[in-house]
């Protein structure tokens, strides 16, 4: 499949008469064909029905406490850091947790004090403004 256009063949034994045969054939139409096909297209960065926070990458995750409270984190992740990077609503708040998640998920980066040095240069200026308006949900 690529660009929505499915490419495929089939390879019978009726055809080739052995499985050895139509597989020899299989691998030499691929190969062939592998060279006309357009590039796959990446699925990185694109926002899916399932997104919920407004950007892809970022969600909002709750764990309960012993005290039976939740606990709210805004978490960034991306390929190559499956545990991505949360940011503690009660210590940031929701709005600035959200604004260090995107920024840590726009860069790919774990590296917390890069990530509030670059908060910090943007904060209150039009680019966090321009962040919180892709938010979605809140923490209530």
């Amino acid at each position: 499949m690529r660009n929505k256009e499915q490419y495929a063949r089939n390879f019978s034994l009726v055809e080739y008469g052995s499985w050895k045969k139509a597989e020899k054939a299989a691998a030499e139409w691929l190969a062939k064909i592998k060279k006309t096909l357009p590039p796959p297209i990446t699925s990185h960065g694109v926002k899916t029905s399932r997104n919920s926070s407004g950007v892809v990458g970022v969600s909002l995750k709750a764990a309960p406490l012993a005290s039976g409270a939740m606990n709210y984190a805004w978490h960034a992740f991306w390929p190559g850091n499956a545990n991505g990077t949360r940011w503690a609503v009660e210590k940031f708040g929701d709005d600035n947790a959200f604004c260090l998640a995107v920024i840590s998920r726009q860069r790919e980066s774990a590296d917390r004090k890069a990530v509030e040095r670059e908060f910090k240069r943007i904060q209150g200026k039009p680019v966090y403004k321009a962040i919180l308006k892709q938010k979605m949900i809140a923490v209530v």
